[in-house]
């Protein structure tokens, strides 16, 4: 952008921008305030006031952080307490709000103009006033706060009143009765950003003179004196609709309580527009730099001229100076401060009336805040800027916008721009200059902004409000922390011993359920095995003499004993240590059928995914002595010739399936008495917590169905 200047120029001298870079460079704040000792002004100088006045501005400016606080005790207090996720979910709301409104300051601010500072008169309260010219019934009122660097030390809020009341009346002496309060603040909050401007929107009140009282003075930190106390104000706005009807207008205060230095602190400086806060903007950013004009001839003037279509009452005119990003010299491109602004009802300005005049040292570089020009009986057509030197030479001045108001109307936005020079490429056009961008941003009217800045400092107060309240309720969640963690270790340990104990109660319990079926088991089965071999032994003895039928009785005792070896041989598998899995259940299955199923064809069917599980004791021995007794069931009374096994086990659900093709039965047959099998095996389903069903019919063979859920 700068280069395409430059080519443009094509020669204009660079002399005056090299000694106006070394001047920025050399005359620093100290020089100036030297200069302003001077005699400059209309009041007192520091040297006659006795109060310390800072003569510098930070060269940034900035808010509080709002990020959010980490470290151990925060992340146990968010796990721990909803209120802390409650506060953090409002500040995350709050943050996603701050980033769609205005920030209260735009980059760095030139050390010049601060605004209105108080002198030594040790009078109270002290006051300031403004002539509005007449009275006016306003919609807002504004002040901005002024930032500073005093002693190394920043402080923002830099003589913003305690406390303090704002009086409307139509007689300057303000005598009482004649006049009407239209806000008291009793006290500053002091956790809403002290840069933020404070903004009251007025309903029902009307005057031509507004006062502002300081009921309690700021003073620096750590001085309590009242020689310390400050009475400081960047600016004291009257919002009447689009416009600032306090810009420009007379400023009275107690006799000689005015801090006069020349470009840094005056009464007069407390409606010149100029503040920390920057030229209002909304967050549309800006296709184009604005309007630039140059000529490498030697010149004394050069003018643009804007049509406004038809004639207007002129009330005020404001200039937005141009600031593009990539330009380093300074905060301004080429703002000028030697002009006058013409109006006329004919396009070649004859017989022109000259609205306003600025000669060489009245106006200063305004930085990065609009020009505001208020207006006296201003009417015509044709508006013209006409940027003088006094002696010939190049000419060079830029402007990112130019407004003119009829009462709250911006007249001349998207008229026609003609101008003795316009540069006319991507960023820089003569229609740009009215286009309602400044450089960066879209232009927008001081009362939304301000009271969008308004809203920044209300969310920027409750985020800190919740801060301390959750720094509060983190202390609290880790002290409760530490000593619900005290009780609960007690408690667990008292808990670990009574578990310990009901633990060891309850193995005792199944150890001893564990005893009453194998004493069951070897009453049952091997108890009347044996009994069954002493009585044929019995019967052996008595049948001596009769070889065959002691032989008889000799294979029943060997099958028995057979029988009872067995037996034996479950009961040891049943109970032996270590948890039994699936796979060798089902091999124990297998084993068992091909016993028992010798005479028999026979299907065994397995549907197990997950072999390698564990079964529990109980739930093997009962299942297993099922089968078991399934299979001799089919062994004993079925006649069968053939036998399909069928076991799932399928998410923690067991089906085992038993179906042969032998004689069946009928509960309607002649004789039909349920035996001990059948009930043996009701009461093991039962046992296992399963459901048993049994379908059969005379010849049509017999079908046991078990499903049980595995524990």
């Amino acid at each position: 952008m700068m280069s395409a200047i430059r080519r443009w120029l094509c020669g204009v001298e660079a002399v005056p921008i090299a000694v106006a870079v070394l001047l920025s460079a050399v005359v620093t704040p100290s020089a100036l305030a030297q200069f302003s000792g001077l005699g400059f002004g209309d009041g007192q100088s520091e040297e006659n006031t006795g109060v310390a006045v800072p003569v510098e501005v930070p060269s940034e400016l900035g808010e509080p952080s709002l990020t959010r606080r980490d470290g151990t005790e925060n992340r146990f207090a968010y796990l721990f307490n909803a209120e802390v996720r409650d506060i953090e979910a409002e500040q995350q709301k709050l943050s996603e709000t701050l980033d769609k409104l205005p920030q209260f300051t735009q980059g760095s601010i030139k050390p010049v103009e601060f605004g209105y500072h108080s002198g030594k008169i040790r009078t109270r309260p002290k006051w300031v006033q403004i002539d509005l010219g007449s009275s006016i019934k306003p919609d807002a009122i504004a002040l901005a706060p002024v930032t500073v660097q005093m002693n190394d030390q920043t402080l923002r809020g830099y003589g913003f009143p305690e406390a303090f009341r704002i009086d409307i009346s139509d007689d300057p002496a303000f005598p009482n009765g004649k006049y009407e309060t239209i806000v008291n603040v009793r006290s500053k909050s002091h956790r809403r950003p002290p840069d933020a401007p404070y903004f009251h929107k007025v309903d029902g009140f009307s005057g031509r003179y507004i006062r502002l009282t300081a009921t309690t003075l700021w003073s620096p930190p750590g001085k309590t004196s009242a020689d310390a106390e400050v009475l400081a104000l960047g600016e004291f706005m009257v919002l009447k609709g689009a416009r600032n009807v306090a810009a420009g207008r007379p400023v009275s205060t107690l006799r000689g309580d005015s801090t006069e230095r020349q470009s840094l602190w005056s009464r007069r400086y407390l409606t010149d527009g100029r503040t920390t806060l920057g030229i209002p903007h909304r967050g549309e950013p800006s296709s184009g730099y604005g309007f630039y004009s140059g000529t490498a001839e030697k010149v004394t003037e050069g003018w643009v001229l804007i049509d406004l279509e038809e004639m207007f009452t002129i009330d005020e005119i404001r200039l937005i100076p141009a600031t593009p990003e990539d330009y380093v010299f300074d905060l301004n491109l080429d703002f000028p401060t030697t002009f006058r602004i013409e109006i006329s009802d004919k396009p070649d300005m004859r017989g022109a009336e000259v609205l306003v005049r600025f000669g060489e040292g009245q106006l200063t570089n305004p930085g990065n805040n609009p020009v505001v020009i208020p207006i006296d009986d201003g009417y015509g057509r044709y508006v013209k800027l006409v940027v003088e030197r006094q002696t010939p030479g190049p000419l060079t001045f830029a402007l990112a916008e130019l407004q003119v108001f009829s009462e709250n109307t911006n007249v001349a936005l998207g008229k026609k721009v003609t101008a003795s020079n316009s540069l006319e490429d991507d960023y820089w056009s003569a229609a740009n200059l009215v286009d309602d961008y400044s450089s960066r941003l879209r232009l927008t009217g001081l009362l939304p902004w301000l009271s969008s800045l308004d809203q920044r400092g209300d969310a920027i107060e409750v985020f800190l409000n919740l801060n301390e309240r959750r720094r509060v309720l983190v202390k609290e969640t880790v002290r409760h922390g530490l000593i619900w963690t005290c009780v609960g270790g007690g408690s667990a340990l008292l808990m670990l011993f009574v578990g310990v104990g009901r633990g060891r109660r309850n193995r005792l319990k199944e150890v001893e359920k564990i005893r009453q079926q194998i004493a069951s088991d070897l009453h049952d089965d091997i108890g009347s095995n044996l009994s069954s071999i002493a009585l044929l032994a019995e019967l052996g003895d008595t049948e001596a003499d009769d070889a065959l039928l002691a032989r008889e009785e000799f294979q029943e005792i060997k099958v028995t004993a057979d029988k009872t070896v067995e037996s034996m041989r479950d009961i040891v598998w049943l109970i032996r240590p270590g948890q039994e899995s699936w796979r060798s259940l089902i091999a124990r299955f297998r084993e068992t059928a091909g016993q028992l199923l010798r005479a028999h064809e026979y299907e065994f069917d397995v549907q197990v995914r997950r072999l390698d599980e564990g079964v529990p004791l109980d739930f093997k021995r009962d299942l297993f002595l099922m089968f078991k007794e399934i299979l001799n069931n089919i062994v004993r009374h079925a006649n069968a010739s053939s036998v399909r096994i069928k076991l799932e086990l399928v998410r923690g659900n067991l089906s085992l399936e038993v179906a042969d093709d032998g004689d069946g039965f009928s509960t309607e047959d002649d004789g039909y008495r349920a035996g001990n099998g059948l009930r043996n095996l009701e009461r093991r389903a039962d046992s296992l917590g399963g459901k048993l069903k049994i379908r059969s019919g005379s010849g049509a063979g017999t079908t046991v169905q078990l499903s049980a859920s595995v524990p």
